[in-house]
């Protein structure tokens, strides 16, 4: 068995690919142009106004670019850019080009209503979305039992011998065997309630995803698990990061 922490970043990793996958089936166009491929992407000394206008005409996104509240970070339409990739998605390459230009200023891009709007990661974050993840599926374990039933093959052939053609062991003194005892966990304790291994759950996303931005650090986003799923308040970049799509 794995132990604890391995089995919860593993859950952790199941919300994400379970999110996503939900994401996926339900996406929107500008979910669909953020994973479509681009063609090869030659900047070389590139203005960082040329380069967003590229990405715009070779996918068909609808970008918009807050260019006042990048110039008051110190990030202009003039930085040059530098960057050659190929068969990269929209998203990929909108994350490259914002680390490119924006240097020590952090850049974000997020949707809204159709739009791929890019400004800077502080002021993106100001925004709180509230979104429900299902972990109903996570909260499920395999309870380990004590005195497992014994399905050999050769025990049931001679307990049906013995019982006569009901199958079933009579009048040998032999009490039919337990098939469950009481389901516990590795170290022998019963198993946690759902509410604490949500718990636990919640804990590695606060402490992986955005550390400083939970209210519990200081910060102002939330998660809490109601009835099976987790509910979090939190800016959109913690939503990407957990597999959710804001599309």
């Amino acid at each position: 068995m794995l132990p604890r922490f391995a089995t919860l970043v593993a859950a952790v990793g199941l919300l994400i690919g379970f999110s996503s996958a939900t994401a996926s089936a339900a996406s929107g166009p500008v979910t669909r142009t953020l994973n479509r491929s681009l063609p090869e992407l030659k900047f070389n000394g590139v203005t960082f106004g040329d380069a967003i206008d590229f990405i715009r005409d070779v996918s068909g996104a609808n970008i918009h670019v807050n260019w006042k509240a990048l110039e008051v970070a110190g990030v202009t339409k003039d930085a040059q850019v530098n960057m050659n990739i190929r068969a990269i998605s929209l998203r990929k390459a909108l994350n490259m080009l914002l680390s490119e230009a924006g240097g020590d200023t952090a850049l974000a891009w997020s949707v809204d209503e159709g739009v791929i709007e890019v400004t800077t990661k502080e002021l993106a974050d100001e925004e709180m979305i509230v979104k429900i993840y299902s972990i109903e599926d996570l909260l499920m374990e395999v309870p380990q039992f004590t005195n497992p039933p014994d399905m050999s093959l050769l025990t049931t052939s001679t307990s049906g011998q013995a019982g006569g053609s009901g199958g079933r062991n009579k009048g040998n003194g032999n009490s039919t065997p337990t098939i469950f005892d009481q389901p516990t966990d590795k170290k022998g304790d019963e198993v946690k309630p759902k509410g604490d291994r949500a718990e636990e759950i919640m804990s590695l996303i606060r402490d992986t995803i955005s550390p400083d931005g939970w209210v519990e650090n200081g910060g102002k986003a939330s998660i809490r698990y109601y009835n099976g799923s987790l509910i979090v308040r939190a800016p959109r970049s913690v939503h990407e990061a957990i597999g959710g799509s804001i599309d």
